[in-house]
């Protein structure tokens, strides 16, 4: 925490008295004007609204510059920031406006109008970034940190007039977490949140069962979060963080002790889980910063944390993965775990991951066998996309979507599914599965494994790459939903290494999903990018620096 402060405190010295020369933002908008003079924030500001459903929106922007500024700020239905809905002129442009904005600053004060509430949210993240550096640190902290003759007069609140114009390329903006291999709190996870509504990225996917655990909390079945499969002893990752901890003298790569806890019988054990209140907590701080979150219960293949606690979900009954789908107790389990799901997460978009099978294991199940038998299926690939599709159908019913990785394309796919493109070096999955009429988001590892180790090129092979396969017809293109980068968390076991291995490449990112390619720039970007810099350093967070070869 002091670290956090220190590095809040001395971007905060840098921008002392000073505003944006021009307008810095990421993602680049579709259409700037810069205009003269600017509008100063006062003290006893009001920030109204036209709709009664940007409440949130408002308080959350208040929060915001409350926080900073220690101003008192009233929200209202008038203010000189005025949030305003108002809905598309053309019915039939709908869907393409959605999360657009328009933002207009003058002297008088900001309008910010969207034809939806993401819309809005997307303007408070330019609102933002037009504001000082310091609109990212603490009041609070900075009192306390520094001479009693400091006073906040030192910040010119300014905003810079100008009138930007902003829709995104794609509506799929996202980051995955992995919170299975490395555990992340409440805290930290609204921490990412709270950046990733930054740089307008609208999707959290969270991967939150794996061989290694099951972070979710099922009333159900309360053996998934018990202390011997929710926390866990020391494996081989964990190993290899300490080794490189120890050798790098890195201490991002320690195991923080709050995730370690005393189990009889076992000594210490690492992890933890996610209550249903705190998932119903998380799940409504994402709503209110215009992010949806796509929950990942991986079936039938990483289960091993499950199968080892109810060893009648594994073939043979021995405790190993893959789920036995033979067996009609194992399709009861599933059911009743995404029933909890479902209740908790109130999106279009569910998981079921579905990669990285063993199925060899069923070739030896007999009753695996049996089903294949009975079902009229042809092997064991067939066997995983009858529980696919059995899957989708009662994901359908709850009125929910179906999403996996791409190995879903195995043995035959409905047409409704979404696939997860995250096998890089077969580039023919997004052919494939377009051609086939499915929806599809990028992750590919070639370009969007954030725990893929950085050089000073990783962030222009980001930025320049064709993650777009460039082979696709018209029609194939607008089956592409967006992308998201994948934080997978084997080696990555603190916040503080999540950051490192996420920033500033998450900008990238940002741009690639928002700007149309035709936009993008990378001689235009990265003067902007070492511009952020500064303001990631007030948000606090510790990302890896530009020019260094630190892994």
């Amino acid at each position: 925490m002091k670290q956090r402060i220190t590095l809040c405190l001395a971007c905060l010295l840098m921008c002392v008295g000073t505003a944006w020369a021009t307008v810095n933002i990421i993602p680049k908008p579709t259409s700037v004007t810069e205009l003269e003079g600017s509008f100063q924030l006062r003290d006893g500001l009001t920030i109204g609204y036209n709709d009664a459903a940007l409440a949130p929106a408002a308080t959350y922007l208040q929060e915001m510059l409350v926080r900073a500024t220690g101003f008192s700020i009233k929200t209202g239905k008038k203010g000189k920031i005025q949030l305003t809905l108002e809905p598309s002129p053309n019915p039939s442009n709908q869907g393409e406006e959605l999360e657009s904005y328009e933002l207009v600053c003058d002297k008088k004060g900001v309008r910010i109008k969207a034809p939806d509430y993401r819309g809005i949210i997307n303007g408070i993240a330019t609102l933002r970034q037009l504001l000082p550096n310091a609109i990212e640190t603490s009041y609070d902290a900075r009192w306390s940190m520094v001479d009693s003759k400091w006073t906040l007069d030192n910040v010119a609140w300014t905003v810079p007039a100008v009138r930007i114009q902003d829709s995104p390329n794609f509506h799929w903006r996202g980051l995955m977490l992995d919170p299975v291999r490395h555990f992340y709190s409440v805290d930290e996870t609204k921490r990412l949140l709270d950046e990733m509504a930054f740089y307008k990225l609208n999707k959290f996917h969270w991967h939150l069962s794996d061989n290694e655990g099951f972070r979710m909390e099922v009333k159900a079945f309360p053996g998934l979060t018990s202390d011997t499969v929710a926390w866990r002893l020391y494996n081989g990752h964990d190993r290899e963080c300490l080794n490189r901890a120890s050798k790098e003298n890195n201490p991002a790569m320690l195991l923080p002790w709050k995730f370690f806890k005393k189990v009889e019988g076992y000594g210490e054990l690492y992890g933890g889980y996610y209550t249903q209140d705190e998932i119903r907590d998380i799940v409504q701080y994402a709503a209110v910063r215009g992010i949806d979150i796509i929950p990942e219960i991986d079936m039938p293949g990483h289960m091993g944390a499950a199968c080892y606690c109810y060893k009648w979900l594994s073939c043979t009954q021995d405790g190993r993965e893959p789920l036995c789908l033979g067996r009609e107790t194992t399709i009861d389990f599933a059911e009743r775990v995404y029933d909890e799901v479902f209740k908790l997460f109130p999106y279009e978009y569910v998981s079921i991951g579905g990669d990285e099978v063993n199925r060899r294991r069923w070739s030896e199940c007999e009753e695996c066998q049996h089903r294949i038998e009975a079902e009229g299926l042809k092997d064991v690939s067939e066997l995983q996309a009858w529980f696919t599709k059995k899957m989708e159908r009662y994901f359908n019913a709850h009125g929910r979507r179906i999403l996996g990785w791409d190995e879903i394309l195995e043995g035959g796919l409905s047409k409704t599914a979404t696939v997860h493109w995250w096998r890089g070096d077969h580039p023919d999955v997004t052919q494939k599965a377009t051609a086939m009429g499915n929806e599809v988001v990028l992750c590919p590892f070639t370009f969007l494994y954030f725990d893929y180790a950085q050089d000073d090129a990783t962030l222009r092979h980001i930025y320049d790459g064709d993650i777009v396969p460039v082979d696709l017809t018209p029609a194939q293109l607008k089956l592409v939903k967006g992308m998201q980068a994948n934080i997978w968390c084997e080696r990555i076991p603190t916040e503080a290494r999540m950051e490192w291995m996420v920033f500033p490449r998450a900008l990238a990112l940002a741009e690639k999903a928002w700007t149309p390619r035709k936009d993008q720039q990378w001689n235009d970007f990265l003067p902007r990018l070492k511009a952020h810099l500064q303001r990631l350093d007030a948000m606090g967070i510790q990302y890896r620096p530009l020019q260094t070869q630190r892994p």
